[in-house]
């Protein structure tokens, strides 16, 4: 039971993702797991945002802290730092001695401690589920002993086959030469890789047709499979791949509400306003007689007066009329709409 008392957090800036750094090497560092967890069921976790910044009031005063890249220990993790007016903590490797000691530095005569995931909103629920804005698939890591093998990609799910998506990538923390190494493995389009990575070298590299036979190749780990290892053989694992099966369909199928409905909360639920009238675009575009439109200005018809959009709304979107079976066909010099000059007026046809 969590008996700290409840601060009021407000949450100041989102930051943002960085490919390089939560899809890279060091994914593993950059997203952490929240709440009560089943290790045996595998956790999904939550991305430290670069940016990512919170307040905290304390007797008429604001403490800033925020999310930086890199800290005294390494560069590539992540780095935390508070901020009160013109005074700075240290840039700390991780939140709580962040606040704490910059607290501790102005308060005389104190011992408080303040916990950095709470500070930085993580536990509460609202604002954590936030920091998901933009994430297409969402991380996790489940347990092979005493491993925790992150599944950091799922990839393209163009082939027929489930398992061997290419992009797929996973990785883990073990031993090389006697020392703390991390494995990424992957499945690219010429075969399954594993790379072996201390302090950001690469130590090996192999590579083989098949998540078991590059393990056999590389003669390490000899008491699993690499299935195993690869994490494909875990239940959620199993249960991602499927949910992630994107569906499909044409025009034929937009008066099955079922099917688009199925579309719309993979592509556009959780990257959108609610209150809108999602199905009746589709609806209403079938019954016109011209099977083109210009996305932005037809968009806006179902959206609040002056509503802003995002960069992101705009490619769920997009996603949501491919699966349709709509064509970008936007000519390849692009112009900027003239009422939003953000966001290219992409044009989309339908074939019957």
């Amino acid at each position: 039971m969590n008996n700290r008392p409840k601060l009021d957090i407000k949450l100041i800036s989102l930051g943002a993702i960085i490919p390089r750094l939560h899809y890279g090497i060091n994914a593993c560092k950059w997203w952490t797991a929240r709440g009560e967890n089943n290790l045996q069921e595998g956790v999904y976790l939550y991305p430290i945002r670069v940016g990512w910044q919170t307040a905290l009031e304390i007797n008429n005063k604001c403490f800033y802290t925020q999310v930086l890249e890199g800290n005294e220990q390494h560069k590539n993790y992540p780095g935390y730092q508070c901020q009160l007016e013109l005074k700075f903590s240290d840039i700390e490797s991780s939140p709580s001695p962040a606040i704490t000691s910059l607290y501790t530095r102005l308060v005389s005569n104190t011992s408080t401690k303040f916990s950095g995931p709470q500070i930085l909103g993580w536990d509460d629920p609202s604002i954590l589920e936030q920091s998901l804005d933009g994430v297409e698939f969402q991380p996790f890591f489940i347990t092979v002993d005493k491993y925790r093998i992150y599944i950091i990609a799922l990839g393209s799910n163009d082939t027929e086959n489930d398992i061997a998506r290419i992009g797929y990538t996973a990785s883990f923390i073990g031993n090389y030469a006697r020392e703390s190494a991390i494995y990424i493995q992957r499945i690219d389009i010429d075969g399954c890789h594993i790379e072996i990575y201390q302090n950001g070298i690469m130590k090996e590299h192999y590579i083989e047709s098949t998540p078991n036979s590059v393990w056999i190749l590389s003669k390490k780990f000899k008491k699993y499979h690499g299935t195993q290892l690869f994490g494909l053989e875990h239940p959620l694992t199993h249960q991602t791949l499927a949910k992630h099966q994107t569906l499909k369909c044409d025009i034929t199928f937009w008066e099955n509400k079922d099917i688009m409905n199925h579309l719309y909360k993979y592509h556009l639920y959780r990257q959108t306003i609610t209150n809108i009238e999602w199905y009746q675009f589709f609806i209403d575009w079938k019954k016109n007689t011209n099977t083109i439109i210009e996305l932005y200005h037809t968009l806006t018809k179902i959206y609040p007066l002056n509503y802003q959009f995002k960069e992101r709304e705009l490619r769920a979107w997009q996603a949501m009329l491919k699966a349709t079976g709509c064509t970008n066909i936007t000519p390849f010099a692009k112009k900027e709409s003239k009422v939003c000059k953000r966001f290219v007026n992409y044009i989309y046809l339908y074939t019957q």
